[in-house]
């Protein structure tokens, strides 16, 4: 078994991939392994150096160490692999794929905590050729996702308040735009809409819960469209939309599916795990390949809401 650790410098306020180098050294002393840790040295660089790996045929265990975004560019690279397994050793802003973990994602911070564990195939979302593990988005949450960045660069912001400074933002400069909307081959009513979601994880956004139970290895993807709506209601709706309440927002429409398809007069930016993808037609879909994950030992995803009332299966991993 190989051991690839993908470091981005760039991940978070500061760079850190010196103290991650530190770290792996250490958990990796004694253990008759080949392994090997590589800095980033740009956008697109975390996925060329996973694909470069995996097309070496042998089992491989690649570390993502760095953001949401570091962890998209590991899967697209490894994607379809099957002897190829990917996990996220988080120093980044967000993290948010790990949120899905409850009080396990912590572990994912310690990496004799990744050591020798269990994997599992997870699903994929497919966005007009880009793969996504987590969240992929359109409309006034992509925006404002966006947007974060330029907040993000200031002082004493965390991820959320940059994200809540920029939903600000886009409600002042609009919050719905037109498109045509279809999820399995069924249109979507109405002409404008404010938000379209495709949920395989259930976090993005420095913590907003869309869809909180969502299952990333069940076979489908959760649809949530919000046609337009008023300055007024989008801040109530934020807040539900945040807390993982998606159920009481009643414009919601709630579809579980495999693809979603959307129509824009304009190229439009979707968020793709926090990366952009544009395009003035869109596919989001369930993706033909998948990826194998792997996580602490005893981890799980289960269901985030009470099992009386979650619909989805029990969720225990594998």
């Amino acid at each position: 078994m190989r051991h690839l650790f993908i470091m981005n410098p760039y991940a978070g306020k500061y760079d850190r991939s010196q103290e991650m180098l530190e770290k792996v050294r250490f958990t990796m002393a004694g253990r008759r392994e080949e392994w090997a840790a590589v800095r980033t040295s740009g956008p697109g660089h975390a996925a060329q150096l996973a694909e470069e790996a995996a097309r070496q045929g042998d089992p491989l265990r690649i570390y993502a160490c760095g953001g949401d975004g570091t962890l998209n560019e590991v899967v697209n690279g490894a994607a379809g692999h099957p002897q190829v397994a990917v996990t996220h050793c988080p120093i980044g802003s967000g993290n948010d794929f790990l949120r899905m973990f409850g009080q396990d994602a912590g572990r994912f911070r310690q990496l004799d905590q990744l050591l020798d564990t269990p994997q599992t195939a997870m699903d994929l979302i497919d966005c007009n050729g880009r793969q996504s593990l987590n969240v992929c988005s359109v409309g006034f949450d992509a925006r404002i996702g966006f947007g974060a960045a330029d907040f993000k660069k200031l002082p004493l912001v965390s991820g959320q308040a940059a994200y809540q400074l920029s939903a600000l933002r886009t409600i002042i400069r609009g919050i719905h735009l037109p498109y045509q909307v279809e999820i399995d081959g069924k249109t979507m009513p109405g002409s404008r809409f404010t938000l379209l979601c495709a949920c395989n994880g259930r976090y993005y956004g420095g913590g907003f819960n869309p869809s909180p139970d969502a299952m990333p290895d069940d076979g489908v993807l959760d649809f949530i469209v919000i046609p337009a709506v008023s300055r007024f209601t989008v801040l109530a709706l934020i807040q539900k939309f945040a807390q993982g309440k998606i159920g009481e927002i009643p414009q919601a429409i709630l579809r579980r599916g495999k693809v979603m398809k959307v129509w824009c007069d304009r190229p439009t930016a979707v968020n793709v795990d926090g990366e952009r993808v544009e395009g003035e037609a869109l596919s989001i879909g369930l993706s033909d390949k998948k990826v194998q994950f792997f996580y602490p030992v005893g981890a799980s995803w289960g269901c985030a809401q009470p099992k009386e009332s979650c619909k989805h299966p029990a969720g225990m991993v594998k």
